[in-house]
């Protein structure tokens, strides 16, 4: 699994075709995708996500300590499934996905994901799998951390 967390003052994301949209304070968007070698593991990698993130330092205020954790900001979460995340581009000007899991084990794994998450984690606001959307983001620093799991 590979994540991506962007530190934000704020987000946004819409989908237009349900005209859907979901906000979010202070907090983080984490950006999630499964690899071909998750589907079997994948419980105990989202049981290290789960105690991980909440303590993610992150930046507040202008002094640039970066030493207060995301559950002591009491910040919120977008969760948002990204399948390029395990993207490759050796040759051409293509990405190739072979590394990333087919999508209906992606899709099943990404609902367990949610369903962890729910029981661990407040204000968190997710996106349905696979939807063609638009975020809007005011990060803050830049603070972002890349995970793989």
């Amino acid at each position: 699994m590979r994540i991506v967390l962007q530190q934000v003052s704020s987000a946004t994301l819409l989908i237009e075709k349900e005209q859907i949209q979901r906000k979010i304070g202070k907090g983080m968007i984490i950006y999630l995708w499964i690899h071909v070698d998750d589907l079997e593991d994948y419980p105990l990698k989202i049981e290290k996500i789960m105690k991980k993130i909440p303590s993610l330092k992150c930046l507040v205020g202008d002094s640039w300590n970066i030493d207060t954790s995301l559950q002591e900001l009491q910040g919120e979460i977008l969760l948002v499934s990204n399948f390029t995340l395990f993207g490759r581009n050796h040759k051409g000007l293509k990405m190739d996905f072979m590394y990333s899991a087919p999508y209906l084990k992606a899709k099943a794994i990404y609902e367990y994901f949610i369903e962890q998450a729910k029981k661990e984690w407040r204000n968190m606001q997710t996106w349905e799998f696979w939807a063609d959307m638009r975020i809007e983001s005011v990060n803050e620093g830049p603070i972002n951390y890349v995970f793989d799991f």
